[in-house]
């Protein structure tokens, strides 16, 4: 089956609980402002991770959070959430306006802006997606974006996105990959309809989204590379150089998102002889040296130490969640450690 990850603070301690929320999300949002004093983010979560999308299933009490520019700037998140209410619901306050989110619609929000979000006591399925998967561009996409469950898009919508998460725990890792694929396809195809300013499409936006597809859909390939990708989708090399400049050009950023999965992949192997020679291999690292070398220049960790970290010792994997709701901490490591992996992959 697909690996999920989980964690329940609603039977710890509130400084337990707090801190559990600010180590998966420090480098995302801001507790230290006013509007978060008094929160203790008590909440249960339950993650599954596709290769592109991350799926979570949230119940949490009232809450604020608050991203400021700083963050955004520093910590930049090219991420469209897609939530789904069951019950409660939010009010974001974002480039002077107020949206009010709740269980009438299907929600889509920007992450990469500044905002602030005061929760009620809620209980929500939520999709994580980059901006590539979804053709989304900043420039013609408005930043929250909701469809009523009461149109017949909405209702089409709300019966994919219920179907989908009936199944998760059902799921292989490959079945995970091919379900995620097909939601995307299907969200995207809504958002390609509901641009702000359809008539003055981004050209560029468009590039960098195909760009970042077609590599994200190649990486275990040794051939990708500039000239293939400039081959592939008809554009010079300049223009490549271009559009993924911020992120050190066309190399550099091929080889972070290789280390981003081979990352993950070392997470949750099992510490057999082999395992680091066997992800440098998948992820096409010329050599183990090689890959070892730039995974501890990006992430000043060796490959070797996260072997497992988020695998769960015999004795955690027997437990149940109604062990878990006993509020032993210590059984959430792993999870804490993927989620916060999770809250931090699409940089």
């Amino acid at each position: 089956m697909a690996a999920s990850y989980y964690v329940n603070t609603f039977d710890l301690p509130p400084d337990q609980a707090r801190a559990i929320w600010r180590e998966i999300t420090d480098e995302t949002y801001e507790l230290a402002s006013a509007a978060c004093a008094g929160n203790d983010y008590r909440f249960a979560t339950r993650m599954w991770l596709a290769p592109d999308i991350l799926f979570f299933r949230v119940r949490a009490k009232a809450n604020t959070i608050f991203r400021p520019s700083k963050l955004v700037e520093g910590r930049p998140t090219r991420l469209i959430k897609v939530k789904l209410y069951q019950y409660g619901g939010e009010t974001i306050q974002l480039d002077g306006e107020k949206f009010h989110l709740d269980s009438s619609a299907l929600h889509f929000i920007d992450q990469h802006r500044s905002k602030s979000e005061a929760h009620t006591d809620h209980e929500l399925v939520s999709i994580f997606l980059p901006y590539h998967a979804l053709g989304y561009d900043p420039s013609t996409h408005p930043p929250v974006l909701s469809f009523s469950l009461d149109s017949a898009l909405g209702r089409f919508l709300l019966a994919s996105i219920d179907a989908a998460f009936q199944e998760l725990d059902h799921l292989s890792q490959n079945e995970l990959s091919v379900l995620a694929e097909s939601i995307s396809g299907t969200l995207k195809s809504v958002l390609s309809n509901r641009t702000r300013h359809k008539k003055y499409k981004n050209a560029q936006n468009d590039q960098v989204n195909a760009i970042k597809d077609f590599i994200e859909k190649n990486l275990k390939c040794t051939w990708l590379g500039a000239g293939r990708i400039s081959q592939e989708l008809k554009l010079s090399r300049a223009t490549l150089f271009r559009h993924l400049e911020e992120y050190g050009g066309v190399n550099r950023y091929i080889v972070s998102r290789r280390l981003s999965r081979a990352y993950r992949d070392l997470s949750e192997a099992q510490p057999v002889r082999g395992v680091v020679k066997a992800v440098a291999e998948r992820w096409a690292f010329s050599s183990q040296a090689h890959f070892s070398r730039v995974f501890k220049e990006e992430f000043d960790v060796s490959p070797v130490s996260l072997v497992g970290r988020w695998v769960q010792k015999p004795h955690d994997a027997a437990a149940t969640d109604n062990a878990h709701e006993r509020g032993n901490i210590s059984q959430y490591a792993p999870d804490i450690a993927a989620l916060k992996w999770a809250y931090e992959r699409y940089r």
